[in-house]
């Protein structure tokens, strides 16, 4: 895990993922020290990979891409339509991170991000899985690899815990699939992470980083020491993405959507750079004294 490559979400930075944001973004990213930085894709259609692989070169960072759906394209959904554009989606996403060399995406990638009146049914939970295993193949055709991040219960209702995302690639037998972990998420919804992570195994190939008001990365409660030293002791091999939110980026839609209604900080730089030094320090300690044991 010392050797684990340490990102940013490009939401840190501004909502629109414009030529401008880009490329400020990319060098404030590259400036601050980060190995790679994460694109959030809502619809494919609007993301010009021309602009972005222009923006990411020369940069010296690594590209990783998250995608969520819609309502519109909601795997989950019993309207085949809408399943089936859901299934389009995550395919073109797929496309997309071959087309600019990046070697996976995840995210939402099950259901729509949406807070649903009702639970999901079997038969629901069947569909994603068929749906899931034609997307794991097109992946391993791309050389590519597809994230199931689990989000708390109000913004998704499929998967919102690591053993429902492990449970559901060890029953289709996803070879190119993985989980992505969201500490915000699981500071909702996981009763005890530590014995998750340890039931997850080498299924863990992601993580974004985030404190439980998504706000300053160690300033607030989620057990951080705890959680790096699971991953060591589990011997997790992927990522870190610092996800942080504040309206001093982000326009009121977004805001609205992640229920951010205070300011946590006004300099993305300033959040950008004190996240890297935290997710910097807890990764060696972590390390340091699995070594030890």
């Amino acid at each position: 895990m010392k050797d684990a490559k340490l990102g940013v979400h490009n939401l840190v930075f501004g909502d629109a993922w414009t030529a401008d944001i880009a490329a400020s973004a990319t060098r404030a990213a590259a400036d601050i020290g980060f190995d790679l930085l994460e694109v959030l894709i809502f619809d494919p259609s609007e993301i010009d990979v021309a602009m972005t692989r222009q923006a990411m070169a020369g940069t010296g960072l690594e590209l990783r891409l998250g995608m969520a759906l819609g309502p519109e394209t909601d795997i989950s959904s019993s309207n085949p339509d809408i399943a089936a554009a859901g299934e389009v989606t995550v395919e073109r996403c797929l496309e997309i991170s071959s087309d600019l060399g990046a070697p996976s995406v995840s995210g939402i990638t099950y259901a729509a991000f949406n807070n649903y009146d009702v639970g999901p049914t079997t038969a629901q939970r069947d569909q994603v899985l068929a749906s899931f295993s034609r997307l794991d193949d097109r992946a391993g055709a791309l050389g590519l690899r597809l994230g199931i991040e689990p989000v708390n219960r109000y913004e998704s209702h499929l998967i919102n815990t690591i053993d429902q995302a492990t449970d559901a690639i060890r029953e289709i037998g996803g070879k190119n699939l993985f989980v992505h972990m969201d500490t915000f998420h699981m500071n909702i919804e996981e009763a005890d992470f530590t014995a998750s992570i340890a039931r997850a195994g080498s299924l863990l190939g992601y993580a974004h980083l985030a404190d439980n008001h998504r706000g300053l990365l160690g300033a607030g409660t989620f057990d951080f020491k705890t959680y790096f030293r699971a991953l060591a002791a589990a011997g997790y091999t992927g990522d870190f993405t610092v996800e942080s939110f504040s309206p001093a980026v982000l326009g009121p839609d977004l805001s609205a959507a992640v229920s951010i209604w205070r300011e946590p900080w006004s300099d993305p730089t300033k959040a950008a750079r004190q996240a890297l030094a935290f997710m910097r320090s807890g990764i060696e300690a972590a390390t340091a004294a699995n070594t030890a044991r």
